[in-house]
């Protein structure tokens, strides 16, 4: 590529240096015959066709000029003048880009012909070259004997080179022509030497530039680049500024940083930052909006020493160091997995624990000084270890936070769906709550993107379904960017299925995000996913994500860095075990990742039997083997037409070095794979295996940097990431996620009169309850095989109990459960009987109930609206920074005063705010952010004081919301009330839920809300507004009210659609409408919901009234 653009730059030279001349003198030929004509005053045709060629000839001698004195100057190799006399600025710089890029090109070519440069500078493979990989990879027999040994020493050279690389600063191409832009200019400035220029280009190869381009040609400058020089005590070049790189963090401002590195005017950082690339292939492009683990650049003073990036400060030696990356030979690099699952992680490392990496977009590791900027896996700065923040998740694990998270959705909601009234689901322990957190910030992008890619994929499957000639490409990898997906092919396949794209040379195939794929939701259930092994491996600092299709590959070694290689290892376990485009996937860990193993049993397996895996994986590789010859077609044929489809379950295995005892099946294995000429549904991963490396089709290799090279796709990436003990953790979380053990609802932790006497769901407690006499057990025949209610207490019902009038459900137990879709076990816990003293006391204690909800439907009140039951939404008086509103931040920042009546420290609201910087507390940002909502919320009307109430230091919690309205507190409130009036109760709990706007913290801010991690209220909220609406369904369907059950229940969906609750309150209320049809529509979306096809996949209280009241099978 480098030598096209060389020979296009000369051919361009040509064509305007000598074509132009040529062209005009065999066209027009001298423009001065028509002199005499112009000076007498006769302008015809003739004359001013020779008017325009005098100009022509003006603009070829002004660029001719300029290529004679860029060609003279880069021949001396001296430095061109600022500006050449009578040339146009446009002029000169054209001839500088194709000058540079025809001659010193060639410099560049040469210099790159060391054994390290050979692989990186190799011109890109076609993929049918891929193909070839796979038909024509050489046994270790056949292969060159010195060929290991040459590819060892160039990795070694590299990595040495790479560790001794000097720290750098970073100089910005002057776009007045003031200071040098060649590499040879700027070496011969800043390093003295012009013939150092190499060293300049070593740094900068590769990396994103703010107009999106990438450096890839050393004769390309352009105004505007940063160029990273080695740090020398050289003087800054004349006319170039030095910038530092600076990490956002929560809350921060592009004004802000600026003045806190002493930058005056905050436009000069905006003018070195603009249009810089940022994680997930973002790019910052406006100045009010920079987000945590960006990188923004803040000019500093010429001559002034610093390095390029920066890191967390080092002054607290009471945080954990992170230890260095260079083990001694006697020490080994892996880590011992945890032997119990659930054993919660320790809350910080050990001195003698390997710290995990930080959380930054582009780095999988804290970069030494040395090592900064000088590889693709240091291109960003590193953060220091803090609470939240996770390797896993950081820059490109997108898609593994995506995968996580939606996994982590469909367990909660399950949970929910298993929930029993009156109860809410389990929390994520403390010792876990900093994966959830990671999670919640992270994994929205990557839900986002995974399921664009997998629908992608399914729509290609149905569109080329849909003929008997249809036939899936054969994929080996994929690039996914923020614009589009490529996939890249083994073989030319030049016609593609509509809305895709093929390239010219027919092994690429794309489609853009803007395209629409006709994905339908419904053929799913009809077609198997298409290449279910495709997992992350790599990504770029410019937001490419690379895939591999593992069972195209087949076997594929890892070597290198060892830890490294076993952390990519454990992140393609992780992204396989939940990715939505994978169906019966087997993935097996031998000899490392037990810490992972109820990540998801389903899928994952742990076995310390590396025979008996090796074996296994044989059995599949035959019996796939099998398959192909008797049914004539291949893998990708029979899951797309459906032919013997349960024969090409994919199966991956991936072995760690320390596992292999016996080797000769492992050889065995590897001969019968590479005999395969096309894929087989098993793939096998040897992770820093150096003695079977050569066995494998794809040799990758990581280095200490991270730094992950795929010599069959000509691609270098940051390797994909994840240490054992945020394995581990993630593991954990999302075993515990996935049972569906409920808990009681914690009690109200507020201050206020009423929180005595309620839970943090507005229910009372049940200490307060009274007791009551034991009800009959229903008949018989209301109970359900294999789901009885016998095992369940005594029953306090209102049946025999004196104070009937103080339940909210006052009826007989026999005639909810005969009308309605409640439990005996629903009765006793949601319809509590209440005594007269505790109903005088709740009554009294909240006299100004009335007067709060009527100021919350009033406009004209001037108090602070917060909604939490629905999109989280602020309404108040005074105003926010014009300028820089940031409102869904500082909606947050009065959400989280919001749930914390009781008030919170300034330590404790930064560190739930900022998680991910671990020295918040001592600096002046979340006082100033508070500053920002206290004026944005005003000062109170009734009590003259402002709503955040000024605190001092001498206060142990300062900050607290106050005279203000939130709309889930007037629900508990009212609750509450309702609860304890009985039957006439009703009326406060239907009034709650004219409260409810949607799902509780929803529309919330896509990296925010984390702190809900540790108390889940969103969980707690809807779990809440479920069962009063039940309440009040139940009171309405037993009064013969069916359309006013309906519209409580109708409240229930509307915030949280996931619970069978509601559900089944809506097929009683049809029932008793005699409306049968409508009725089997709700009990199908119930069984559709838990995926059921028989009993036990049901939640035995939904099983239970399914059966009691016999609505399964009923005739429509």
């Amino acid at each position: 590529m480098r030598h096209l653009k060389a020979l296009g730059a000369m051919l361009v030279l040509l064509i305007l240096v000598v074509g132009i001349p040529l062209g005009m003198a065999a066209t027009i030929g001298n423009p001065l015959h028509g002199w005499a004509d112009l000076k007498v005053g006769d302008l015809t045709d003739a004359v001013l066709i020779d008017l325009l060629a005098v100009i022509v000839w003006l603009a070829w001698a002004q660029f001719a000029v300029s290529v004679l004195v860029e060609v003279g100057a880069a021949a001396r190799h001296v430095q061109i003048p600022t500006r050449i006399p009578l040339v146009p600025g446009a002029s000169q710089h054209l001839a500088h880009t194709l000058v540079g890029a025809a001659l010193l090109l060639g410099t560049a070519t040469a210099a790159l012909a060391s054994p390290v440069h050979a692989l990186a500078a190799a011109p890109a493979h076609s993929v049918a070259a891929v193909a070839s990989v796979h038909a024509q990879s050489p046994s270790p027999s056949t292969r060159p004997p010195n060929a290991s040994a040459q590819q060892s020493t160039a990795l070694s050279r590299h990595q040495t080179r790479t560790a001794t690389r000097p720290q750098t600063v970073t100089y910005v191409i002057p776009s007045d022509g003031s200071g040098p832009d060649t590499y040879w200019d700027i070496a011969e400035a800043h390093l003295g030497d012009g013939d150092h220029w190499q060293q300049i280009w070593d740094l900068n190869r590769g990396r994103s530039q703010p107009d999106g381009e990438v450096m890839n040609n050393p004769g390309l400058l352009k105004p505007g680049w940063t160029v990273l020089l080695p740090e020398t005590g050289a003087p800054t070049p004349h006319g170039g500024t030095q910038l530092k790189d600076v990490t956002v963090h929560e809350g921060d401002t592009l004004s802000g940083i600026a003045a806190s590195h002493s930058v005056a005017d905050w436009h000069q950082a905006w003018q070195a930052s603009k249009g810089m690339a940022e994680p997930g292939g973002q790019h910052l492009t406006n100045p009010d909006l920079i987000r945590p683990g960006w990188t923004v650049k803040i000019p500093v003073a010429n001559g002034t020493t610093t390095t390029a990036t920066t890191t967390t400060p080092t002054e607290h030696p009471s945080k954990p160091q992170t230890p260095s990356r260079h083990p001694s030979t006697s020490q080994t690099p892996t880590q011992q997995p945890p032997k119990v699952p659930f054993k919660p992680p320790p809350g910080q490392q050990t001195p003698g624990q390997q710290a995990p990496a930080p959380s930054n977009s582009a780095a999988p590791t804290t970069p030494r000084p040395e090592q900064q900027h000088d590889s693709p896996a240091a291109s960003r700065p590193a953060r220091g270890s803090s609470e939240a923040s996770m390797v896993a998740f950081a820059g490109g694990g997108v898609l593994l936070a995506g995968v996580s998270l939606a996994a982590l959705i469909r367990y909660r909601r399950r949970q929910r769906r298993w929930r029993h009234p009156g109860r809410t689901i389990s929390a994520t322990p403390p010792g876990l709550q900093r994966v959830e957190r990671a999670l919640l910030s992270s994994g929205n992008a990557g839900i986002a993107d995974v399921t664009w890619l997998n629908e992608a994929l399914r729509s290609l499957v149905h569109s080329l379904a849909a003929t008997e000639a249809g036939r899936l490409p054969d994929v080996v990898a994929a690039r996914m960017t923020t614009e589009a997906l490529e996939l890249v092919l083994t073989a030319a396949q030049p016609e593609a299925p509509k809305p895709w794209r093929v390239d010219e040379t027919g092994t690429r195939w794309s489609i853009e995000r803007s395209d629409d794929l006709g994905y339908d939701p419904a053929s799913r259930a009809y077609h198997f996913a298409p290449f279910p092994t495709l997992a992350s491996v790599g990504y770029t600092a410019a937001g490419e994500h690379w895939l591999l299709d593992l069972e195209r590959v087949a076997a594929m070694s890892l070597s290198g860095d060892p830890e490294r290689c076993l952390n990519l290892a454990r992140f393609l376990a992780a992204e396989l075990a939940h990715n939505a485009w994978s169906e019966m996937l087997q993935v097996t860990l031998v000899g490392f990742g037990q810490e992972m193993a109820e990540i998801n049993p389903e899928r994952l397996t742990y076995t310390e039997d590396f025979a008996k895996a090796i074996a296994s994986l044989s059995g599949d590789l035959a019996s796939t083997s099998d398959a192909l010859h008797h049914s004539d077609v291949d893998v990708l044929a029979g899951r797309l037409h459906n032919i013997a489809g349960d024969a090409w379950a994919p199966h991956v295995l991936l072995i760690a070095p320390s596992a292999a005892e016996d080797t000769e099946g492992l050889e065995q294995l590897l001969t019968a794979m590479r005999a395969q000429r096309s894929r087989t549904a098993v793939a096998l991963v040897l992770a820093d295996d150096p003695d079977h490396t050569e066995g494998t089709r794809w040799q990758l290799t990581i280095d200490e940097h991270g730094t992950l090279r795929i010599p069959a796709l000509d691609v270098e990436l940051i390797a994909q990431q994840i240490p054992a003990e945020e394995a581990a953790q993630l593991a954990q979380m999302l075993a515990l996620a996935a049972t569906v053990e409920d808990r009681p609802v914690p009690d109200a932790d507020g201050d206020k009169p009423w929180d005595e006497y309620t839970d943090a769901a507005g229910s009372l407690r049940h200490s307060l309850a009274a007791p009551a006499a034991p009800a009959p057990t229903p008949a018989s025949n209301h109970r359900s095989a294999g789901h009885g209610i016998a095992d369940i207490p005594a029953l306090h019902l209102a049946e025999s109990a004196p104070w009937v009038r103080n339940s909210l459900l006052p009826l007989s137990p026999q005639t909810y459960l005969d009308q309605t879709a409640t439990t005996a076990q629903d009765l006793q816990t949601l319809a509590p009987h209440i005594d007269e003293a505790t109903r005088a006391q709740v009554e009294s204690i909240d006299p100004e109930l009335d007067r709060d909800l009527a100021d919350w439907y009033d406009p004209a009140c001037t108090r602070p609206k917060v909604r939490l039951l629905g999109a989280v939404s602020v309404r108040a008086q005074g105003s926010l920074p014009p300028r820089n509103p940031r409102v869904l931040w500082n909606t947050e920042i009065v959400a989280y005063f919001a749930t914390r009546s009781c008030g919170v420290s300034v330590e404790t609201f930064a560190t739930d705010m900022w998680p991910d910087d671990p020295d918040i507390a001592r600096k002046t940002k979340p006082r100033q952010s508070v500053s920002v909502v206290r004026t944005w919320l005003g000062v109170s009307q009734r009590t003259g004081q402002e709503h955040i109430p000024k605190g001092t230091t001498a206060l142990a919690c300062p900050y607290r919301l106050e005279d203000a309205l939130v709309d889930a507190e007037l629900f508990r409130r009212l609750r509450l009330r309702g609860s304890a009036r009985g039957a006439a109760g009703i009326a406060d709990l239907r009034a709650a839920l004219d409260l409810v706007e949607g799902v509780p913290f929803s529309g919330r801010r896509p990296e925010g809300y984390g702190w809900l991690a540790e108390n889940p209220l969103d969980h707690v909220y809807a779990g809440m507004i479920v069962d009063v609406a039940h309440i009040v369904a139940t009171h309405h369907l037993a009064a013969g009210e069916p359309e006013l059950a309906v519209s409580a229940a109708q409240v229930a969906l509307k915030a949280d659609s996931s619970e069978d609750v509601p559900l089944l309150d809506l097929v009683a209320a049809c029932d008793a409408q005699d409306n049968r049809a409508e009725a089997d529509i709700y009990i199908k979306r119930i069984l559709a919901n838990h995926d059921a096809e028989v009993e036990e996949d049901l939640p035995p209280r939904t099983a239970e009234i399914l059966h009691r009241r016999q609505w399964l099978g009923q005739p429509s």
